[in-house]
Parts: structure tokens; C-alpha cells; sequence
């Protein structure tokens, strides 16, 4: 740590002003990617939730267990999307009902909650690092979260991932803030509470938060040992000392926690002990979608146990991850040197959000989007190494520091800011230099898409491909839950109509589409079959990989 005096104002203004930044750009990016099958869901529902709220200020409505149960449950497991907590949802409905009345259309207007997000999780990274190591490696640190390729595409969706991250991360900062010994430590449970109402993942937290504050026990007790006393009274007094230290954010978890998921989920205020054993349980015995791993399809466990290690190789930039790694030694030598420890506490979030992913059941259909939550670790790491290196150079070479600052911790996040730019809109499909990027992801069979997303690149020539008049049937294969969202912001015709799914879309339709995902295969040999050639009319590349294929019908 740097022992630096306390930032000023404009030091910590500086945090805000590039979340803002940064949440600017995520929807300037938004606009060219496509709608993700959730979203699909995530948007239609999340109307209902915010017209529910607006109809309970309004006076419209009251609270009874029927109008609950018609916008936010239901008896199957997912009615309403009941299975999945309310936060995120609720704010896409409102900012499209806001968005409306000022003449955004839909889609931005629902995405801009998580963007938003994003940038509050580039503010409380910058503020935490700033406060621990100083101004370069908190500005760094920042432009290292915000250059993440695929952070960035997450953050552009109307989903819970990139916000899941951000609430995590405010968890964690909250939490460490609070173990200072504040009578009233009411803000760690009432974000966490916030985070279990985004994503189930949050209940992972209190893993990393209960490790954390036991050794801070211990480390306290043994500062202060009871004298004269017997090993077996020593020891009672080392548990009774590690259970009562900080006790109060214990209890603000403990309490303040599951009253604020309770408070802002109306499915839970009718039979809450059944309605949070359901919600549970459907995650607990989760389906296993197909996802592509080192040329092979998984869709059962068991799964290798490096999936999720290989995978944040592959999809954070080589170059922060090599800074990440100098950082990590820089933590090391510094162990037990700052008060609270907060680079133990930084290590616990990482390992509790990616630690699941190697026992191998643990469904990895969405890949990195499911443990983002370790990328803040990562990149205050890499920011912290960075700056060890240019003052390190600086030193040896006899250079100034502050440029040598801006000279070698400059260009790691450039680096990363060019991968970053290059990736969009189809990072999915993109892979860090270890990879050999794009292409080399795909030579190891590297998993290059899901939810239906890349659909959205295709659509101008399917746009130009409709009849002149009458209508064409389109088999719009992953994309079509998205299609009548297409058609509704005038995107593709609604003379494309969708054909409808499987074989008997595809020979009823004009054109076919296929979005490329290695158990997707099965539908370009349907198409071949129907269609009597093997030669699409269009294939939509990103960095020379194929992800989309479009197909026309001889003799249309």
C-alpha cells in the first residue's frame, strides 16, 4: 500500500466522471448488437413488473396475493420469469416506459440500466484502488475494467450478468468500508440484499465475506491474548473473540440482506418460505444448456475442471492478464501490511464467484458471463502491477516516475482498449491474443456464440432479400424469439415472416439462417437437405470467422 494522504474531492469526483464515460460507450456499442434470447424475456416481463409498481404508487391497484401472482409468479417454475429475482428486470421496464414517454426506442431504453451499472462498477473499482494505492493505479485500474471485451458486451444487454458483477463488487467494497468498525454498518446488508435480488449468484458472497472476517478475528485475538489463562480457556476466548468481532456486519448480512430481497420482490411477500425454496431449487437443479469447449460439445456433467480458468485466459486481454500476474506479487510482498486486509478480501471474491466452475457440475453454458464478478480482482491486480513495473523501470533506468506511469501502465490499457474496440459488436466470438484471437478461438473449438445475438448483422441483407411484394418465410432459427422485435423497430420487413422452427420451418421457408455453434450443425445439413445446395448466398464473419450463414432456396 502507499500510505499517500487521503484523496481530495476532485481525486474522487474523477471515479464518477469516468463510470459515466464508460456507460457512454457501452451504449454507443449496444447499437449494433443483437437482441440476446433473454432479453427477449427480461424486457417483456420486466413491463409487467414496472407497470405493476407504477400501478401501486398510482393507487391503481392495491397489494393482493392475485395481482402478485399475475405479473410475478405463478405455479410453474417459470411463470414470469419467477425464477429468476426482480431488480434488473423491474429497471428495464421502467427506463422503456421512461424512455418512451421521452422518445427512446425500446431496446437502448431497456439497456441503459445495465450500462449504467457498468460504470458504477468502474466508479467503485476506481474509488477502492484510490483509496488503497493511489491515483495512477486507481485511473488504471478503471480503464482496465472498462477495456474488457466481453465485460463491455455484457454491459450492453438488457441481462443481469455485468450488473451481477457490479453489485457484487459494491458488496465487497461496502463490506470492507464497513469492517472499520462503524456502530450502524446498515449499507453491506442493505447491497448485498440488492444483489441477491439481481442474481442468485450474490448468495455465494458471505463465503468470501465469513472467511474474510474470521481471520480478521483471529489476527485481532492474537494481538490481544488473555493472560495467565489455561490452553482450553485461551482457546474459548479465541472463538468467543473471533464470533464477536465486527458482530454488527454479521448481523446487517444476516438481517438487513434477505429484508431487502424480501422488500423489493412481491412474489415473496405471499408464502415466502415456499416461493425462496422454489426459486432455489430451480437453480439447484439448473438444465444444462450445450455450450463448446476445446472442440467438444458439453451438455452434462461431468465438465473438465479448467473450463473456467481457460476460459478467463482466453477472454481478458493478454495484456492485463500479464500485469494481473506481476500485481499478484506485488499483493504478496505486501501481505499484512494495510489495515482490514483488503487483498485477502479481494482474493476471496475472486475464488467464491469462479470457484463453483471447477467441480464440474456446475452448468457453464454462459461461460465467463458467469463468474464476471472476478474481474475486478483482476484488473485492480493488473493495475497495481503496472505501476510497480513503470516505477520499477523508472528507478533502474533513472527515468521520471509519472512517465513512465503513463508510458508502461498506458499501454497495457491500450492494449486492452484496442481489443476491446476490434471485439465489438461480436465479442462473443472473440479471443485474446493467448487464443490467437478470433480465429485461434475457433481453431481450439472455442465456443463462438450463443443467445442468437449475431442475427442482428445479418439483417440488412435479409432486409434486401424480401420479396418486392407478397411475403417470404424466413427461417430465423436462434433468432427467433427476437424476430417480431426486428420487425417492430423496422430493422427487417414484416413481410420477412418467421417460417417457423425445425424441419418444418425450414421447408416451409424462402430463406434459412443459421447462427453458428458447434450443436447447431445439425441445421445447416437440414437446409441442405430441404434446400438441395450446400451454398449459402451470405456468411457474416467477424475477424474472418464465420458465425452467421444465410441461405436462399434455388428458384425463389
Amino acid at each position: 500500500m502507499t500510505g499517500a494522504a487521503p484523496p481530495g474531492r476532485t481525486a474522487r469526483l474523477a471515479g464518477w466522471a469516468l463510470g459515466l464515460a464508460v456507460a457512454a460507450v457501452v451504449m454507443v456499442h449496444q447499437r449494433d448488437v443483437g437482441l440476446a434470447r433473454d432479453e427477449v424475456v427480461y424486457m417483456q416481463i420486466g413491463a409487467n413488473y414496472a407497470d405493476w409498481w407504477i400501478g401501486l404508487v398510482t393507487f391503481q391497484h392495491g397489494v393482493s396475493e392475485a395481482s402478485v401472482t399475475r405479473s410475478f409468479g405463478g405455479p410453474g417454475a417459470t411463470d414470469n420469469n419467477r425464477e429468476h429475482p426482480p431488480v434488473m428486470k423491474t429497471l428495464f421496464g421502467l427506463s422503456e416506459r421512461l424512455g418512451g414517454a421521452l422518445g427512446i426506442a425500446p431496446v437502448p431504453a431497456a439497456r441503459l440500466p445495465a450500462a449504467l451499472l457498468h460504470g458504477v462498477a468502474v466508479a467503485l473499482v476506481y474509488a477502492m484502488t484510490l483509496e488503497l494505492w493511489g491515483l495512477a493505479q486507481a485511473v488504471i485500474a478503471a480503464l482496465l475494467l472498462a477495456a474488457l471485451p466481453r465485460a463491455l458486451f455484457h454491459a450492453g444487454l438488457a441481462c443481469f450478468d455485468a450488473p451481477t458483477m457490479t453489485l457484487w463488487f459494491a458488496t465487497v467494497y461496502a463490506y470492507w468500508r464497513c469492517m472499520d468498525g462503524r456502530r450502524w454498518p446498515w449499507q453491506v446488508g442493505v447491497v448485498w440484499g440488492l444483489a441477491l435480488a439481481t442474481k442468485h449468484t450474490a448468495l455465494l458472497l458471505p463465503f468470501a465475506l465469513g472467511a474474510h472476517c474470521c481471520v480478521l478475528g483471529v489476527l485481532a485475538a492474537r494481538r490481544a491474548p488473555p493472560a495467565g489463562a489455561t490452553r482450553v480457556a485461551r482457546g474459548l476466548a479465541l472463538v468467543r473473540a473471533v464470533v464477536a468481532y465486527r458482530w454488527r456486519v454479521i448481523v446487517s448480512l444476516a438481517v438487513l440482506g434477505p429484508l431487502t430481497l424480501f422488500a423489493v420482490w412481491p412474489w415473496l411477500w405471499f408464502d415466502p418460505v415456499h416461493h425462496v425454496r422454489d426459486w432455489l431449487a430451480y437453480h439447484l437443479n439448473h438444465v444444462h444448456y450445450n455450450y463448446e469447449y476445446l472442440g467438444r460439445n458439453w451438455n452434462a456433467p461431468r465438465f473438465p475442471w479448467h473450463v473456467a480458468l481457460v476460459t478467463t485466459l482466453f477472454t481478458v486481454p493478454a495484456s492485463t492478464l500479464a500485469a494481473a500476474v506481476a500485481g499478484a506479487g506485488v499483493w504478496i510482498a505486501e501481505r499484512g501490511r494495510a489495515p482490514r486486509a483488503p487483498l485477502l478480501l479481494l482474493a476471496l471474491s475472486a475464488a467464491a464467484s469462479i470457484g463453483p466452475f471447477v467441480l464440474g457440475t456446475t452448468p457453464i453454458f454462459g461461460a465467463e458471463k458467469h463468474w464476471m464478478p472476478m474481474l475486478p480482482t483482476i484488473c485492480i491486480a493488473a493495475a497495481c502491477g503496472a505501476v510497480w513495473a513503470a516505477r520499477a523501470a523508472a528507478e533502474r533506468l533513472g527515468l521520471p516516475a509519472r512517465a513512465a506511469i503513463a508510458v508502461v501502465a498506458g499501454s497495457v490499457a491500450l492494449a486492452a482498449a484496442v481489443e476491446t474496440e476490434l471485439a465489438q459488436p461480436y465479442a462473443l466470438t472473440w479471443y485474446s491474443a493467448l487464443a490467437g484471437g478470433a480465429p485461434g478461438g475457433a481453431d481450439l473449438g472455442m465456443n463462438r456464440q450463443f443467445w442468437g445475438v449475431a442475427m442482428r448483422g445479418m439483417l440488412p441483407r435479409l432486409a434486401a432479400e424480401a420479396r418486392p411484394a407478397g411475403t417470404s418465410f424466413v427461417y430465423t432459427h436462434d433468432a427467433s424469439p427476437a424476430w417480431g422485435l426486428y420487425q417492430r423497430d423496422g430493422l427487417v420487413p414484416r413481410t420477412l415472416a418467421d417460417a417457423g422452427w425445425e424441419q418444418a420451418g425450414i421447408d416451409h421457408s424462402d430463406l434459412a439462417v443459421v447462427i453458428h455453434e458447434l450443436h447447431f450443425n445439425r441445421h445447416d445439413y437440414l437446409i441442405w437437405k430441404s434446400y438441395g445446395t450446400v451454398r449459402p448466398i451470405a456468411v457474416l464473419t467477424s475477424d474472418g470467422v464465420p458465425i452467421v450463414s444465410l441461405y436462399r432456396r434455388p428458384g425463389r
